[in-house]
């Protein structure tokens, strides 16, 4: 079984060799993709590369954002033949048995399309707790329960992302509109109670922290679209209108809007 590890970055120095290094040797084919950093991110990783053949390097012609770095590593995981693809921020970090967990989803559930893990959110006291308590099962799109909208819980059949890409236009919500169209293909999804990865919150750069109200704006007007493109589809349309209510709620949201965030 051949899955892809996807990490994007940008000016990620402070937090790249953390994220390579929770990688350890576990068997993952790595696709690093470099949009365009300004520091020493390259050199951490090119040098990581040169360890291991089956971790590679790419770089974005221009900087292009978040979305257009992952389509590259997208596209490069398809080139390499993996089964599957994962996605991994360069702020945070795996878990130690990240491979053991997602092979075992992935055995016990051989015909999902998607399968979402359980996470650790790193306090900014340093504390390390659960940030998601998936209830195990496959559920159909119709009877989906809370859904995390983000690629880096997550792993995806090859096949089913082979067509599927980021929107290049968004520098919000480019997550939300790649599962949500996983998902309008797969009409299912696999929870598994097992954890992947560990998100941090010491990142001052990250993009929830710099996100703006235009950039809000366009993600709203990218899902309308969707929904307007899929108008029939009254199991998807319930989907978004539930993660909808949870959006308006979340943190980024309530720091631009006004609310405790």
């Amino acid at each position: 079984m051949k899955i892809g590890l996807i990490i994007p970055y940008f000016n990620a120095e402070p937090w790249l060799e953390r994220c390579l290094r929770s990688i350890g040797s576990q068997p993952f084919t790595v696709i690093l993709v470099n949009d365009q950093s300004k520091d020493d991110g390259p050199m951490i990783a090119t040098e990581a590369c040169m360890s291991s053949e089956d971790w590679h390097h790419f770089e974005t012609y221009d900087k292009t954002g978040a979305a257009h770095a992952r389509n590259v590593g997208l596209e490069a995981a398809i080139a390499k033949k993996c089964d599957y693809v994962a996605f991994l921020d360069a702020d945070d970090e795996l878990t130690p048995d990240a491979w053991d967990n997602m092979t075992h989803a992935i055995e016990a559930e051989p015909d999902a399309p998607v399968i979402q893990f359980n996470h650790y959110m790193v306090e900014k006291n340093g504390w390390k707790t659960p940030r998601m308590y998936n209830d195990p099962g496959t559920y159909e799109l119709g009877n989906l329960p809370k859904l995390w909208v983000s690629s880096v819980n997550k792993v995806f059949k090859a096949d089913l992302v082979n067509r599927n890409r980021f929107d290049n236009k968004l520098n919000h919500g480019e997550d939300e509109l790649f599962v949500l169209n996983c998902l309008a293909k797969a009409r299912r999804i696999y929870h598994s109670k097992l954890f992947t990865m560990v998100y941090h919150r010491d990142n001052p750069h990250s993009l929830s922290k710099s996100t703006t109200l235009d950039d809000l704006l366009d993600e709203q007007r990218a899902l309308f679209a969707f929904l307007v493109n899929h108008s029939d589809d009254v199991e998807l349309r319930n989907a978004v209108r539930i993660r909808q209510a949870e959006l308006w709620n979340n943190a980024v949201y309530k720091r631009v809007f006004g609310g405790k965030a």
